[in-house]
């Protein structure tokens, strides 16, 4: 190895050999690496960097920073290079243990043969890693090799071939292709790929060569909230010795080759503008397609993962009306993608998408709206809850999905709409218990009992315990019969009288439209000549506004045959302290209830079938 000092800068000499006389030796040289460290923080609305959150990738780009150094020689009035091969290369070796990578490849070749215009100089763009999660790409570490010979006892450029050639599948990488080699795939594809060893031929002890190794820096390191993503960089330079300069060096700098690490939060999605990737609008089938680069070439991410030979490979198609199942290869597939390197972004795009054919899923991730539009009752939403795929997913998972524009409920969600659900509740606590004693009493056969019943549950401020006041909106139907039915002494019968007109019964005063005050007995005479047939759930009456009072229900019921009321009507109550202190008959239609019925068909619990409200037309 041989190190010499050109205009105050330490260069690995890549060429020692000086022709004698007027010939011109032409040399490739670099300084010691340099380490230049950028930042990259947290995704915004993380707290801090995951190495689940990346991936990283490495590539060698040369800078071309020369004036046509290398074309310069061939105007010089200057006698040719020296004879033989000159060659030289700086070679890579990528290694990952825990992915169980591990490849060469070339950063830049220069080759020069007899005659001052014969060389070649290749520097290309290379991807020397595929793309690789954070956690894991953190551990890839990188060396360099310098060769060079002056004859041809070392073959450098044979070498650069081999390296080449072992190389060629991962030049294809890259991310506009949809490329994920990581993971588990990463290390078939360097199974498949593998050449044989190469080794430096042994050299004379005369030949003229020099070469150099060196480990360089981590490309990525991450803390909390600091993540440092460091380039290297080697300057390149062009030295020409002897010619018409015999005690001197023509120096010229060629470029720089970098080594920089690249990262991205996913490869199956878009990213919108703040970096998080957008998981919305998309299918199982779409995400399923997108495509990836494997050992035998390219293939969708749903072949791969059905081609996986992992042991807990799941089913893409269970029983999507079975919760176990459904969650037990939800757990599989979970466990496949992050094996296969996939990162939590992309990871729970495709759970997502999986889990969105089966019901409970959808339950489960039920939006707030529509538990508030269909008031839902705490028991219902409880039983959502309670199949929340634990087994398969963390609530981390969920945040993450959320990040991603996804539809779904963490349990800060779930805490909200459970207690919205409670307050609602309570709302329709005191109407279920006043409706759990009316319908108990209407279902009561005996009238002696219903009038026992009733008597507690009655009370107005003028009457006080035991009275209600009564209203009919329901038209004439004989209420006041009901209510008051007329006792009529039978008169005498003399057989030897002629028959006589009958007198009619004096008519009964009819309610007026303020209703009356009346006694549970009085009630119960009512309710017991209704012969009422069925009754629907009691629903908090609605008013002129489309609200809902809080102090009033109203329930439909149909009659039996015979009754004074045909078919049935509804009954509004009203009640305060637990008490009611009102009840009216009323048409179904009343305040608009049928089409408030269509708007909300559940509401406090009670949600009256289309095919009851039609008995009562």
């Amino acid at each position: 190895m041989s190190i010499r000092t050109i205009s105050s800068v330490k260069f690995i000499l890549v060429a020692g050999t000086l022709l004698s006389g007027c010939t011109t030796t032409r040399q490739i040289v670099v300084d010691h690496p340099s380490t230049q460290a950028s930042q990259f923080q947290p995704l915004q609305g993380f707290q801090a960097i995951d190495g689940d959150d990346y991936y990283v990738r490495l590539i060698s780009e040369f800078d071309f920073k020369g004036d046509n150094v290398l074309k310069g020689g061939c105007t010089n009035m200057t006698p040719s290079y020296g004879k033989g091969d000159l060659s030289a290369a700086l070679i890579y070796n990528v290694r990952n243990e825990a992915l169980k990578f591990s490849r060469e490849a070339t950063g830049f070749l220069y080759q020069a043969t007899t005659g001052k215009c014969n060389f070649t100089f290749d520097a290309k763009k290379l991807y020397l890693t595929p793309w690789i999660r954070l956690d894991s790409g953190k551990e890839t570490l990188v060396d360099y090799n310098f060769y060079t010979n002056a004859n041809s006892d070392v073959d450098v450029s044979s070498l650069v071939n081999d390296v080449n050639a072992a190389g060629n599948l991962l030049a294809l990488t890259g991310v506009g292709m949809g490329v994920a080699i990581m993971g588990q795939v990463a290390g078939q594809w360097v199974k498949s790929n593998q050449q044989a060893e190469v080794t430096t031929p042994a050299t004379h002890q005369s030949a003229k060569h020099s070469s150099e190794s060196h480990s360089l820096p981590v490309a990525t390191a991450y803390s909390g909230k600091t993540g440092t993503l460091n380039q290297t960089m080697f300057k390149v330079f062009d030295v020409a010795e002897g010619g018409m300069n015999l005690f001197g060096s023509d120096t010229k700098q060629l470029g720089e080759l970098k080594i920089y690490p690249e990262i991205l939060p996913s490869l199956l999605l878009k990213t919108t503008a703040d970096g998080i990737p957008d998981a919305r609008d998309l299918s199982f089938e779409e995400i399923g397609y997108s495509p990836m680069k494997s050992a035998a070439g390219e293939i969708n991410l749903q072949q791969l993962i059905e081609q996986s030979k992992h042991p807990a490979k799941p089913n893409l198609k269970p029983d999507w009306n079975n919760y176990q199942d459904v969650e037990g290869n939800c757990r599989k597939l979970k466990l496949v993608l992050k094996d296969l390197g996939f990162n939590k972004f992309d990871r729970n795009a495709v759970i997502y998408y999986f889990l969105a054919k089966n019901g409970d899923w959808n339950n489960y991730n039920v939006s707030r709206q529509k538990t508030l539009s269909e008031e839902m009752r705490p028991k219902v939403l409880e039983g959502y809850r309670s199949k929340n795929f634990a087994n398969c997913l963390a609530p981390d998972d969920y945040a993450v999905m959320k990040a991603m524009g996804l539809p779904v409920n963490t349990q800060s969600d779930w805490d909200q709409m459970g207690e919205a659900s409670q307050k609602k509740e309570q709302l329709f606590t005191p109407l279920k218990s006043i409706e759990r004693q009316l319908v108990a009493v209407l279902k009561n056969p005996n009238k002696v009992e219903m009038e026992q019943q009733l008597f507690p549950l009655l009370a107005t401020a003028k009457n006080g315990d035991g009275s209600v006041l009564l209203q009919n909106h329901l038209g004439d139907f004989g209420l006041e019969l009901l209510l008051n039915p007329p006792v009529v002494a039978a008169p005498p019968v003399d057989a030897s009288a002629p028959a006589g007109p009958v007198a009619a019964a004096p008519s009964q005063a009819a309610i007026p439209g303020e209703g009356v005050i009346v006694s549970a007995g009085q009630l119960a005479q009512v309710f017991s000549g209704l012969l009422i047939s069925e009754l629907s759930c009691a629903r908090p009456a609605p008013d002129g506004l489309g609200k809902f009072a809080g102090n009033a229900g109203i329930l439909l019921f149909t009659t039996k045959e015979g009754s004074p009321r045909v078919k049935g009507g509804a009954m509004e109550f009203e009640f305060s302290g637990g008490k009611i202190t009102r009840i009216a008959f009323q048409l179904s239609t009343y305040r608009d209830f049928e089409q408030n019925l269509l708007d909300r068909p559940e509401i406090g619990g009670c949600r009256v079938d289309p095919a009851f409200l039609a008995k009562l037309h």
